[in-house]
């Protein structure tokens, strides 16, 4: 599986017509495939729709998932029944998409039918418990997070402690240069992001030393 496979996937799906979704929602899938068989794809904050979903950090106790983000959660839930159909190989997104490839990924292990691996490149935090990642390395999902330079994105939401510790569902690779010294959102850029993976390709020896645990 090959991460700049993704990371242009994702860049194409915020200009690919949704095979799930309306395409000016919170929530659309773009649904193709690779060598690695069927996959799943999520494009990021591109309409009102998504920055509303993004803001709406209220917390939302789950049966299965533990306590998760509730934008995220409620825009996943509308393309459920469609989406709950499929058994992709691989899913991903970027930004928000990569938020949504998380909680698609681990509502499809307790479907059943766990993909192979989720490429989730400069994504938010989606939980305040160890629930989803728990349950995604339980079925065996591969899971590559990323976080280009300083972008601040996968910084968010902020923690509040005693009230939530958002958290990510596995460490985070850090890929690329940063463009400031300070958290960002022009590293955030899909742009960015793929220089950043292609650069991580011509290099892979440094593929170890670019883990970074952001909880």
């Amino acid at each position: 599986m090959n991460p700049l496979t993704y990371a242009l996937l994702a860049d194409a799906a915020y200009s690919t017509k949704p095979t799930f979704g309306n395409p000016d929602s919170a929530a659309r899938a773009v649904m193709s495939t690779t060598d690695d068989g069927l996959v799943m794809g999520f494009p990021g904050t591109n309409d009102l729709a998504c920055w509303l979903a993004d803001f709406n950090v209220r917390l939302l106790e789950t049966h299965d998932l533990g306590t998760v983000h509730r934008g995220f959660w409620e825009s996943l839930q509308s393309l459920w029944p469609e989406l709950s159909k499929q058994a992709p190989a691989v899913v991903y997104g970027h930004s928000e998409g990569g938020a949504l490839a998380l909680l698609y990924a681990a509502m499809l292990c307790i479907a059943g039918k766990p993909p192979r691996a989720v490429f989730a490149f400069e994504p938010p935090r989606v939980s305040i418990d160890s629930t989803i990642g728990a349950m995604l390395a339980k079925a065996g999902v591969a899971l590559h997070l990323y976080r280009n330079g300083n972008d601040l994105v996968p910084l968010l939401p902020v923690p509040i402690r005693g009230v939530a510790e958002w958290q990510h569902p596995a460490p985070l690779n850090r890929i690329g240069k940063p463009l400031l010294l300070l958290p960002n959102v022009q590293d955030h850029l899909m742009a960015h992001v793929i220089a950043g993976i292609r650069a991580l390709a011509a290099a892979p020896e440094v593929a170890s030393a670019v883990k970074e645990v952001v909880q």
